[in-house]
């Protein structure tokens, strides 16, 4: 099987310029931050609470032990390539119920995360379901989650040496 770094190419010449840093003015008018997604779209994004906490942002992973409870001030941010995901909606659906801010990340607009979402992204990549014979299901899509966040952590990253201070130092 050959990968083609040209389809990770194609996903991020039709994100809008703007999304990155909207997310980013998004994320910082909330006190805290959760994060969830099935299999490996959630661990892309336990990825990026890694960073946020690196810059001094009080993050959660949705279903982790030491997770409180969500509130109408906080925000949560969910990925799911077919935007179907059934643990992923039911998240997003609670969370509108409180009064919570969602964000998502999604393959398929049109889907129900992205109806339950105050903003998303779209990165237009395969879904698991969709992929084709040459392409790992969803490889794209998460791989394209980790790079807009990372992105996303750029503006977000207003001070490299606080955040290299808070970075693990029990490795």
């Amino acid at each position: 099987m050959k990968y083609d770094l040209c389809a990770l190419a194609g996903v991020f010449e039709k994100i809008p310029k703007d999304a990155a840093p909207q997310f980013a003015r998004i994320i910082e008018n909330h006190p805290r931050i959760f994060v969830y997604g099935a299999g490996r779209s959630g661990l892309m994004l336990k990825a990026f609470a890694m960073r946020l906490a690196q810059m001094g942002h009080t993050v959660f992973v949705v279903g982790e032990t030491v997770t409180p409870a969500i509130t109408g001030e906080d925000l949560l941010i969910l990925a799911s390539a077919s935007g179907t995901t059934p643990s992923v909606v039911r998240c997003a659906e609670t969370a509108k119920k409180l009064g919570t801010s969602v964000y998502g990340i999604t393959a398929t607009p049109t889907a129900a995360l992205a109806a339950l979402c105050d903003a998303f992204v779209t990165l237009h990549a395969p879904t698991k379901d969709s992929a084709v014979a040459n392409s790992i299901m969803g490889t794209v899509f998460e791989q394209s989650v980790l790079l807009f966040c990372d992105r996303v952590a750029e503006f977000l990253c207003k001070d490299p040496t606080a955040m290299r201070a808070r970075h693990a130092n029990l490795e």
